[in-house]
């Protein structure tokens, strides 16, 4: 009896031995999930940190924002500082302000950004009614463009990453 039994364990160890779980290294899911940090010299915020571009709201169109220099225009967009913008709105049927961070990559020529879908700003303020095209439009993918002095800024609807399909789906 005693040997059967013997027998039965060595068989089981074996049989055991061979079905034993393999031990998977897990990645940590921080660091996989954490944002793309681009580079501070691809980055135009140091050269924008501090300024003040000025546009007319009323000129708004839906794909296009012109900015310049020219202070006699009502409305503002002011770079607080490297990362964090505001944008001050006085229409006389809408005042508000609008502040968030933001990030504008540059071109090879430092003049553009680039990058398809590409979200240079992050709005953080409350939502408000009127400016809701405003806000939408900035939320989106841009291309942002400087002129060679530095005087005017064109802001453009950029192109915005393809959605994933699969097929059959």
């Amino acid at each position: 009896m005693k040997k059967i039994f013997l027998v039965f364990l060595l068989l089981s160890q074996t049989i055991f031995a061979q079905h034993k779980k393999k031990v998977v290294k897990e990645i940590p899911l921080a660091p996989q999930i954490e944002a793309y940090k681009i580079p501070e010299d691809q980055l135009l915020n140091g050269t924008l940190k501090g300024s003040k571009w000025y546009f007319d709201l009323k000129s708004y169109e839906e794909k296009e924002l012109f900015l310049d220099k020219d202070k006699t225009k009502p409305d503002v967009l002011y770079f607080v500082d490297a990362n964090k913008f505001q944008m001050n709105i006085n229409q006389k049927n809408c005042k508000s302000l609008i502040k968030g961070t933001y990030q504008i990559m540059k071109m090879n020529d430092g003049s553009t950004t680039v990058q398809k879908g590409h979200q240079p700003f992050k709005i953080t303020s409350p939502y408000q009614k009127c400016i809701a095209k405003l806000s939408g439009f900035l939320s989106g993918a841009l291309d942002i463009s400087l002129n060679e002095t530095g005087e005017v800024m064109d802001i453009k609807e950029g192109e915005s990453e393809p959605a994933i399909t699969l097929p059959g789906f």
